[in-house]
C-alpha cells in the first residue's frame, strides 16, 4: 500500500519526469556532439596540392582543413626540389575535415647507384637492367664488330668504368658492335604509348630517340605517343641506331 501511495504521489512524477528529462538532454547532447566530432553530413572537396612546395601548401588557406604526411620521396631534376608530385586522396575527392593526406615529394637530393657492367649484354638486356638500377639509356652508338654487345659506356661524353657511383636518373650512351653484315631491325609500334614505355622500346629495339615534339610543353610526362617518324609497319625494316621522332600529346 506505501508503495501504490509513493506511485500516485506528485513526488514520484516529478522525478520521474526529471530522469526522463535528464536522459533525454543526455541523449541529444550526445549525438550533437557526435555530430560536431564527425562532420556529419559533411564534406569538402580535396584541392590538387601537385607542383607546390611543401611550405607553400601549409601557408595555403585551404590546407587548414588537413593533416599532411610526407610517405615518399623521388628524385627528378626537371622539378622543382620539394614539390609535391602525387597525393592520397586523390584530387577532386570528397573527404571530411581533418582528413590525412599522404604526399610524395621531390627530393632535394638524388639517389646515388653504381653503373653495372653491361659487356657482352644486347642493347635489350642492358636497357633493362640500367633500368632496374634507376638509370636510363641515353644515345646508342654501333660500332664495326663481330657481336651485337655491349663494348663500352660513356657518360657526359666520357668513357665511364663499370661499378662508377653515379646519380639515379642519369643517361648512360652505350656503344654496341653492329654485327656481321648490315643488320636491320623491325621498327616498334609506339603510339599509345607512355613516354618512358616508348623510350624503352626504342632502346630495346637498338634504335635512339629522336626529336621529341609536345603538343602541351607543360606537360612532359603524362602523355602519350600519337605520332613516329619512321612509321610502324610489319615490313618496316630500318637500320641499326636510327633516330626515331616522336609526338606526344
Amino acid at each position: 500500500m506505501k508503495i501504490l501511495r509513493f506511485i500516485k504521489s506528485i513526488h514520484f512524477w516529478k522525478h520521474l519526469l526529471l530522469i526522463m528529462g535528464a536522459s533525454l538532454l543526455l541523449v541529444w547532447a550526445t549525438l550533437f556532439f557526435l555530430r560536431l566530432y564527425t562532420f556529419h553530413g559533411q564534406s569538402i572537396e580535396v584541392p590538387d596540392f601537385s607542383g607546390k612546395t611543401f611550405s607553400e601548401v601549409q601557408q595555403d588557406r585551404e590546407s587548414r582543413f588537413y593533416r599532411f604526411q610526407i610517405v615518399d620521396s623521388v628524385y627528378d631534376n626537371t622539378k622543382t626540389a620539394g614539390s609535391i608530385v602525387s597525393q592520397l586522396p586523390l584530387p577532386g575527392s570528397h573527404v571530411k575535415k581533418g582528413r590525412m593526406v599522404y604526399i610524395t615529394i621531390i627530393a632535394f637530393q638524388p639517389e646515388k647507384t653504381k653503373l653495372p657492367n653491361l659487356v657482352d649484354l644486347t642493347a635489350r638486356q642492358a636497357s633493362a637492367i640500367l633500368e632496374t638500377h634507376g638509370l636510363k639509356v641515353g644515345k646508342i652508338n654501333y660500332v664495326p664488330d663481330v657481336g651485337r654487345t655491349v663494348i663500352r659506356a660513356t657518360y657526359q661524353g666520357k668513357t665511364i668504368n663499370w661499378g662508377t657511383e653515379l646519380n639515379k636518373g642519369e643517361k648512360i650512351d652505350l656503344t654496341i658492335g653492329r654485327g656481321s653484315g648490315n643488320e636491320k631491325v623491325y621498327v616498334p609500334k609506339l603510339v599509345g604509348k607512355t613516354r618512358s614505355k616508348a623510350r624503352q622500346m626504342v632502346n630495346e629495339a637498338g634504335l635512339n630517340i629522336g626529336a621529341e615534339v609536345f603538343m602541351n610543353p607543360d606537360d612532359t610526362v603524362n602523355v602519350r605517343v600519337v605520332r613516329q617518324n619512321p612509321a610502324y609497319g610489319n615490313e618496316n625494316e630500318v637500320n641499326l641506331g636510327i633516330a626515331i621522332d616522336l609526338w606526344y600529346e
